[in-house]
């Protein structure tokens, strides 16, 4: 299936890709489909885009390629709404949604807000942490770091 994008234009993408968001992300509650696609000049970054609108998508990345001492703790019952489940083998990736700055080196990600995917029957769903030591606009970059 060939979709529309934002940032790579037209991309071939299969089913086995589709990541379903049954409430959507925050702000975009309406929005239910999504792929995650590569970006081939920078591994470090990601695009969540949503399948049926091509102006709705999000630079997202892995936090602990920049936050080595992330913590995320997610009660088991929001978890168990995407069916990651206690004692249970689960296979699922964490990410964060990330604005870029007009200087790259000041972009920031949002901690506060990760997007959790269940990679077995690719459910998603974005979590608010109840976690003071993280913000919605955390520095991607220390000062001094990033150029």
């Amino acid at each position: 299936m060939i979709i529309q994008t934002k940032y790579l234009g037209e991309v071939e993408i299969s089913e086995e890709q589709i990541l379903h968001f049954p409430k959507g992300v925050l702000g975009f509650e309406n929005h239910y489909d999504f792929v995650i696609l590569d970006i081939f000049e920078n591994h470090h970054f990601k695009i969540l885009q949503s399948l049926k609108h091509p102006e709705i998508a999000f630079f997202i990345i892995n936090p602990w390629d920049f936050f080595k001492d992330y913590e995320v703790d997610i009660p088991d019952e929001e978890l168990a709404k995407i069916d990651i489940l206690p004692n249970k083998e689960n296979n699922f990736a964490l990410f964060n949604i990330v604005t870029l700055g007009q200087i790259f080196k000041e972009s920031t990600a949002n901690l506060l807000a990760p997007i959790i995917i269940n990679l077995n029957n690719k459910k998603g769903k974005q979590f608010i942490l109840n976690d003071q030591n993280y913000t919605t606009k955390h520095k991607l970059f220390p000062q001094g770091t990033g150029e």
